[in-house]
């Protein structure tokens, strides 16, 4: 059996699945996960019988999570030389910290069937029995696929096998299940776009989110509105993503913002009613079924409008200023505007048209390249494509199938690139280059199957050197024309705020230089590949560092300022808007001009986040990083960080220098939730002030104690109640101890008040837990006794085993007086206690119970 704690959309279960645990002939921790991927899919192959690639999917986190501490994308490629299955039926979910999984599913004569595996770091592979998925499942088939496939792969399968648009799928592979809120929004952002499409430079989009409810990752994928694109209108600057905390976490506004008439609209909206689909149930797959029938027939009833309106200036910058303040939306006058809530949302699939598209390109680009005297495209070299994404001429993913079938154009080497769906279809080959320097050979094929020669010193080039080397220079100099030459056929007619053709020039570049996968997830996903995102990378591998997960525990992040990094921290911590473990101000400074945003490490068993905001000092990197005054100058600045400063290159220490934690603090589920509603999140984390005392479980389960606090700090216990010993690990009690008395201070020194269990008379009997809440004592009097029981006995800091006569006299910490100014040594002493004891807490937490406290939480 398994047990595993998995996030979910609403609340935090443990899930019990029977699984065949099996190791393949020879293999271990240390075999190639290829090798173990291989095997997997033949038996994967066999159990479901899988032999029609258009009858079946992928869903797997492949990619982004990590095997032996190394990305799992090669085991994507062995999939697909293994099995017959497409490109455009693999979706990819977003789960760095967890151990790589492989759910495949098919259709047959039979009906719907899955089978998952998970490949644990020591190289065993857990497999489920194959289970039923159809949505006319019993109610015992639906706990069993539950318990085995997990409810949120079980969502996104039932909406795969209920018909659901493939675009739909991608995103919330992404964000991790099919939920209501993710429906709605479909379509909500499908119909916005629809009725208010960009028509110009001028023109953008400008969502405000309330974070969580599984909505809020839909714009970022398909109106191109990410937390690290801006417009500016006159000395403001305005993201494209924001969000708030409201008491209703599916309220979004959707903008469109003119920028030459200075007016807009907003577009205030919630689910409606109907989409509640009543939780992780049987009733709730066949519910989401129904409202994804109803995108094709009725999609404006998912959504209930709560205000549509013109606005001028001065409102969009209030809106942007409060966030989702229903005080002040409620008083913006009405202007009436168009609306038609009959427009189709789901695009058209035209799956033969794509792949015979995606053919042609490579037939057009291999023309060209053996005119100009160069070798076919092959596996090896690189496609850069707004296919995946773009939907002018219908769902395109099946474009990529297309080419890969020409050319066998490898899964890691395919950058599909997140933009918006109103973004033309486009094409680009890079030849892989003999030097990482280059040259860089490049063909670009429009989505009608022509090439854009690049026209430079009145020629055109059918084939062009996009390399660094080529494009380097000041102004005036050749790789500055040049430059100039491929921005203006790469722009191609995409609105000059995404940075169309820098995207493809600095992707081919640092493809070229081997940047690391997860790295590329984020460059293609929406961030922009320069300095800024180079610079996130190195932020995310800090955050590891300074806060590392275990058992259960996830990431939450509040990017303040916004900035270009926040869509690799997304990538490489796992962040979601839509999950409720992603949130950003969306402003371009912060109250603190040092702070680059704030990292939490949330415990959902304890309840508690240690919070940590971060500080950088620019000018200490600036002093090293070379100068660049090429056109695409902040590309340079991503290859020397690629080079020099990424994690296990040379610059790295240094660089990682330029970081500090300004502020380290715990959280509770309610200051958790203060900090996000915070006007000021870094001024909130600067004056907070921990007062709260730590919580305790204690239980004694087969003569041994078991004890877990809720944050970090020091556990005390004693069998007498005057001689304490520090708790590091599960103690095995004698058979002479009656009672035990306990207490804890965390790092802030706030004190838990000494509380006691009694131990039955049979050793081998369990006992209730015992979970204390969180009293104050006073903190110098508790703590310079504390102090003087440590010091008069240091050798009692670790116990094994204890027996020892029991007393059921009262404890008070007040008979023991000290100096009150010795408690500034007792986080030191804690911090030690927890780096020595660290591991023996880890290994027995589970066993540990939870709190009975049932609160919000992030990611929830």
């Amino acid at each position: 059996m398994e047990v595993k704690i998995e996030m979910k959309n609403k609340l935090l279960t443990l899930v019990i699945p029977v699984l065949t645990v099996f190791l393949f002939t020879g293999i271990s921790s240390a075999t190639p996960l290829e090798d173990i991927t291989h095997h997997i899919s033949n038996d994967a192959e066999t159990s479901l019988n899988i032999s029609n690639a258009d009858d079946m999917i992928l869903i797997t986190n492949a990619g982004s999570a990590r095997y032996s501490n190394t990305t799992t994308e090669d085991a994507i490629q062995t999939v697909m030389e293994t099995v017959p299955i497409k490109y455009s039926k693999i979706f990819q979910m977003n789960q760095p910290d967890h151990d790589p999984t492989f759910t495949f599913a098919v259709k047959n004569s039979k009906g719907y069937y899955a089978r998952k595996y998970t490949v644990l770091q020591s190289g065993e592979v857990l497999k489920t029995p194959v289970v039923y998925i159809g949505l006319d499942m019993t109610e015992n088939q639906f706990q069993q696929a539950k318990a085995n496939l997990g409810y949120d792969v079980l969502s996104l399968l039932s909406a795969w096998n209920a018909g659901a648009p493939s675009d739909l799928l991608k995103v919330a592979a992404w964000t991790g299940n099919v939920s209501p809120g993710l429906i709605g929004a479909y379509s909500a952002s499908k119909q916005f776009m629809a009725n208010y499409p960009l028509t110009s430079n001028a023109t953008s989009y400008h969502v405000i989110v309330s974070t969580g409810g599984g909505d809020d990752d839909l714009p970022m994928f398909f109106m191109d509105s990410t937390p690290l694109k801006w417009v500016t209108v006159g000395s403001d600057t305005f993201y494209n993503f924001k969000s708030a905390y409201t008491d209703d976490s599916h309220e979004n506004i959707y903008i469109r913002w003119d920028s030459l008439s200075r007016t807009g609209v907003m577009f205030y909206w919630t689910l409606s009613d109907m989409t509640y689909n009543g939780g992780e149930t049987l009733q709730g797959l066949i519910k989401n079924a129904q409202c994804i029938g109803m995108l094709a027939t009725n999609p404006s009833a998912l959504y209930k409008l709560l205000k549509a309106t013109n606005i001028d200036y001065q409102t969009f910058k209030t809106l942007w200023d409060t966030g989702i303040d229903s005080e002040y939306i409620s008083s913006i006058p009405v202007t009436p505007i168009e609306w038609i809530s009959t427009v189709s949302v789901i695009p058209r699939e035209e799956y033969s048209a794509m792949y015979a598209s995606g053919i042609n390109a490579v037939m057009v680009a291999n023309r060209a390249l053996q005119a100009a005297g160069f070798e076919p495209l092959d596996s090896d070299d690189l496609l850069i494509t707004s296919a995946g994404y773009s939907e002018t001429q219908g769902i395109s993913a099946g474009a990529i199938d297309g080419i890969i079938s020409a050319t066998g154009i490898k899964f890691k080497n395919i950058y599909s690139l997140k933009r918006g769906t109103q973004t033309p279809l486009w094409y680009v080959f890079v030849k892989k280059p003999d030097e990482t320097t280059g040259p860089l050979h490049a063909v670009f094929v429009d989505g009608n199957g022509a090439i854009r020669p690049v026209t430079y010193g009145g020629t055109q080039f059918n084939v062009f050197d996009i390399s660094a080397v080529n494009l380097a220079g000041a102004t005036g100099t050749e790789g500055y024309q040049k430059s100039l030459a491929v921005a203006s056929t790469y722009g191609y007619s995409i609105p000059q705020y995404a940075q169309q053709d820098y995207y493809i020039v600095s992707l081919a570049n640092q493809w070229a230089y081997a940047m690391p996968y997860e790295f590329a997830l984020a460059a293609t996903g929406g961030g922009c590949p320069g300095s800024g995102l180079a610079q996130g990378y190195v932020l995310a591998n800090i955050i590891r560092s300074w806060l590392p997960l275990s058992d259960g525990q996830y990431y939450a992040y509040i990017g303040v300022p916004a900035h270009c990094k926040e869509q690799v921290l997304m990538e490489v911590l796992g962040l979601s808007a839509a999950r409720g473990n992603y949130f950003t101000t969306g402003t371009r400074t912060a109250s603190d001009a040092s702070a680059v945003g704030i990292a939490i490490r949330w415990d959902p068993v304890k309840n508690t986040g240690k919070a940590i905001l971060v500080s950088y000092n620019k000018d200490a990197v600036n002093a090293i990083q070379p100068a660049s005054n090429s056109y695409y100058k902040t590309m340079y600045w991503a290859l020397w960080y690629i080079t020099q400063a990424f994690p296990g290159k040379e610059l790295y220490g240094t660089v990682t220098s330029a970081y500090s934690i300004a502020k380290s603090v715990t959280l509770t589920s309610g200051e958790f939730k203060s900090l996000i509603a915070a006007s000021d999140p870094v001024s909130y984390i600067k004056d907070f002030e921990d007062v709260t005392a730590p919580s305790l479980n204690v239980r004694v389960d087969d003569s041994t104690l078991y004890m877990d606090i809720n944050e970090e700090g020091t556990i005390f216990y004693s069998f007498d109640g005057r001689t304490w010993n520090v708790y590091s690990a599960p103690v095995k009690l004698g058979k002479h101890v009656k009672t035990v008395y306990y207490y804890a201070v965390d790092l802030a020194g706030n004190a838990h008040q000494v509380g006691s269990i009694s131990v039955p008379e049979n050793q081998a009997q369990n006992t209730p837990e015992v979970s204390y809440g969180s009293v104050t004592a006073g903190k110098a009097s508790v703590i310079s006794w504390i102090m003087k029981r440590i010091r008069s006995d240091d050798s009692s800091a670790v116990v094994e085993e204890v027996t020892g006569q029991g007393t059921s006299s009262p404890v008070n910490p007040a008979e023991h007086p000290g100096s009150a100014s010795s408690s500034w040594f007792i986080p030191v002493y804690a911090a030690i206690i927890l780096a020595v004891g660290g591991l023996g807490m880890y290994l027995f937490r589970r066993r540990a119970s939870r709190s009975n406290e049932a609160t919000w939480q992030p990611g929830k």
